[in-house]
């Protein structure tokens, strides 16, 4: 079972990501993202500029034990508990993988407009949680992303 990714071009160099569709039925929630993969994440996790396009309320999120940190330093973070992301195999069936998603809500109060933009373009992340669920190929120079599972 192999799930195909790209290359996302718009970074530099170009960033491996996949498409899943994100579900929560608590939160009454199925959309789909594009979602980074990021070995140094130790969590998948969604950040402002899906949190807005979906939605959601962090107040009424359950916060995390921990708020999560990365470059750009410490962000306020919260737990959807009934999260599954669905992804396409290469032979149009779907794979659902549960999980404990992760919501990292940046503070842009204060921020100059630059920086909130900036802020608004952080991808959200496909972590270590799912991705050691798979064996991840990324090869750029034969252009192949994927996920698989034997």
């Amino acid at each position: 079972m192999r799930i195909i990714g790209y290359f996302d071009d718009h970074f530099e160099p170009p960033a491996p990501f996949f498409h899943v569709v994100f579900r929560s039925k608590s939160l009454g929630l199925s959309y789909p993202l594009d979602v980074h993969a990021d070995t140094g994440s130790s969590v998948t996790i969604i950040f402002d500029k899906d949190i807005e396009l979906l939605g959601i309320d962090v107040r009424k999120l359950r916060k995390a034990e921990r708020n999560v940190g990365g470059v750009g330093g410490m962000v306020d973070t919260y737990v959807i508990d009934d999260a599954e992301l669905l992804f396409r195999t290469h032979d149009n069936k779907i794979r659902i993988e549960k999980l404990l998603l992760f919501v990292g809500k940046h503070d842009l109060a204060g921020l100059s407009p630059i920086e909130s933009d900036m802020i608004m373009r952080v991808p959200s992340l496909l972590g270590r949680d799912i991705l050691y669920r798979f064996i991840l190929v990324c090869d750029k120079r034969k252009e192949k992303v994927y996920l698989e599972r034997k």
